[in-house]
């Protein structure tokens, strides 16, 4: 199976080759996509909702040639979980987080918008997204990751390492775009990221032994690794190797935008236009 470096390493080359082949009429713009952003995990019952949603905005270029456009992008968000409004409310544990994301990915028009005003359309690609998980305790707000709430990186369990906080991503998405003007186009979209982490809310596997947890970690990690005393004082810390989370499915975030798209006028990139004016010159015979 490909690891995710592999991934995001074949799908660059992929979109790098099909630049560089493209002898199509083609067109470069920019856009801007404000909308809002939903985390899918351990602490949410629901795959997708709107539940939770904090604004996020991307914004990036784009290349247009036939029906396809390459789209290389920045976006913002925040993210958020709690088993209060995710359905486990008698775990009791929440996270927050801030999310940046770089990518690069195809989408495939199902129209020329030149022919018709609307099209609907399909992407993937790839990126890298960076995030901190953390959680408020008695109103301070504390980074879960460093604390190791799950044991990682304690000497007992050489199989929980601490994850990383930059990860790769593979965004796949669906839209429908409609043309207002030669230079202005909006557009409505969707877009799912499959992720490489099951930490994204620092909530994976089971619960690791009370007494090395403190040991290795201090007493704030045994207190945000359990929190279900905080609702019912007579509530102990767990056994070792009880559920704290499911393992058997990595987290996700998606987000939901409009985007507001400007081509720019008579941008034939690579030559394009400059080969066809060449060809229609008449060389003098000799």
């Amino acid at each position: 199976m490909l690891s995710g470096k592999q991934i995001v390493c074949t799908v660059f080359f992929a979109l790098f080759l099909i630049i560089s082949n493209s002898s199509v009429a083609q067109s470069f713009g920019i856009y801007v996509s404000p909308g809002i952003m939903n985390y899918g995990g351990d602490l949410q019952k629901k795959a997708y909702t709107f539940s939770q949603a904090e604004f996020a905005i991307s914004g990036g270029l784009l290349y247009n040639f036939n029906h396809f456009t390459i789209r290389g992008s920045l976006t913002y968000g925040r993210i958020q979980g709690s088993d209060s409004t995710g359905g486990y409310k008698g775990r009791n544990l929440s996270f927050k987080s801030k999310l940046g994301e770089g990518n690069l990915m195809l989408q495939y028009d199902l129209f020329k918008l030149d022919e018709k005003k609307i099209t609907p359309y399909i992407f993937a690609g790839a990126g890298l997204f960076y995030y901190n998980p953390y959680t408020f305790y008695n109103g301070k707000r504390v980074y879960l990751r460093r604390l190791g709430t799950e044991g990682q990186g304690l000497s007992i369990y050489p199989d929980r390492k601490p994850y990383s906080l930059t990860q790769f991503t593979i965004p796949v998405g669906l839209g429908v775009k409609y043309k207002i003007t030669d230079a202005w186009q909006v557009a409505l979209e969707f877009c799912s990221r499959f992720l490489f982490t099951d930490y994204l809310d620092d909530v994976s596997t089971t619960y690791p032994d009370e007494t090395a947890l403190l040991n290795g970690r201090g007493q704030l990690a045994v207190n945000v690794s359990f929190r279900g005393d905080e609702l019912d004082p007579a509530k102990t810390f767990p056994d070792e190797g009880s559920a704290r989370g499911n393992a058997s499915r990595n987290d996700n975030y998606y987000t939901s935008a409009l985007s507001i798209i400007y081509i720019f006028p008579n941008s034939d990139l690579f030559g394009a236009g400059r080969h066809k004016k060449m060809k229609s010159l008449k060389c003098p015979k000799l």
